[in-house]
């Protein structure tokens, strides 16, 4: 366990200072990277079918609404934890595999060239813009204030739908 703690004490450095302040750049856009491009992937996508699924759910009753929202705020949590606990797994696992070529010298000569060091310095901007992209949709979607203000304004929009999605994220969480 000791190895990783310098590395995830490195990553936090990096990731508080390295990105970009709203001081230094006004316009900076924060969906570059893969995050980014999978935002705009996934909207192409979704919007259709979050339509469709808007004017199914309207029609629903109030138990049904209770239902579905039980159903996908369990299959929501149950999915936030696996990614997590996945997304962990294959953090350490990158680490272990860039140590091990680290050992063997691989990196090394990957840094001895002129290209080596373009095709690092292209991937280290791609992996911090998608970071970054990521970061600050965490911040924004996670920030308590606007978790509240969400909370509450379903509620009075569709109070069973979203007393069945707290039931179920907690289900979900619990199990």
């Amino acid at each position: 366990m000791l190895p990783l703690r310098p590395f995830f004490l490195l990553l936090t450095l990096v990731a508080l200072s390295i990105a970009p302040s709203h001081s230094q750049q006004r316009n900076y856009n924060h969906d570059g990277g893969l995050w980014g491009e999978a935002k705009r992937a996934a909207s192409t996508i979704a919007t259709p079918v979050e339509k469709a699924v808007q004017e199914r759910y309207d029609t629903l009753s109030d138990r049904g609404k209770f239902v579905a929202g039980a159903v996908f705020g369990f299959g929501a949590s149950r999915f936030a934890v696996s990614t997590t606990v996945n997304t962990v797994k294959t953090v350490g696992a990158a680490y272990i595999a860039f140590e091990a070529l680290e050992y063997a010298g691989i990196l090394k000569e990957a840094r001895s060239t002129k290209e080596g060091d373009a095709i690092i310095a292209k991937t280290r901007d791609y992996l911090l813009r998608t970071a970054d992209g990521l970061r600050m949709d965490i911040r924004t979607n996670l920030n308590p204030n606007a978790l509240k203000e969400r909370i509450d304004r379903n509620m009075k929009r569709d109070k069973p739908g979203t007393t069945g999605f707290g039931t179920g994220a907690f289900l979900g969480f619990i199990l």
